[in-house]
């Protein structure tokens, strides 16, 4: 139950931005967003010890959003208070992903 958890949050994120790169709009950003942020969050929770995972997935959250904020930026994203929405639904999901990925991963071993 937790792999198929970790899947689906960890997938949902660039499901919505693929939605939105195919759509009429063709709008990347999104999908942009949630590459950052995965990468951030993955990268941040492999490298913390395990017995230290409420401080791995906190700091992989935040750290996530303000790389995917920081990426909206860069692809021309001008309203904040929208694209910081996005930043932390796409970071909560990877975080949520890589946190329950790990989990299920230890369970099973």
């Amino acid at each position: 139950m937790r792999r198929t958890l970790a899947i689906l949050f960890t997938v949902a994120p660039f499901v919505a931005g693929a939605v939105a790169a195919l759509s009429a709009r063709h709008d990347p950003r999104i999908l942009c967003m949630a590459i950052a942020a995965t990468v951030v969050v993955r990268l941040v929770v492999a490298a913390t010890p395990e017995r230290r995972a409420a401080v791995s997935a906190s700091a992989a959250f935040g750290l996530a959003t303000i790389v995917a904020v920081a990426v909206a930026l860069a692809f021309g994203a001008r309203a904040l208070a929208g694209i910081v929405a996005v930043g932390v639904v796409l970071a909560g999901s990877a975080a949520a992903g890589a946190v329950l990925n790990r989990h299920a991963r230890t369970a099973v071993t």
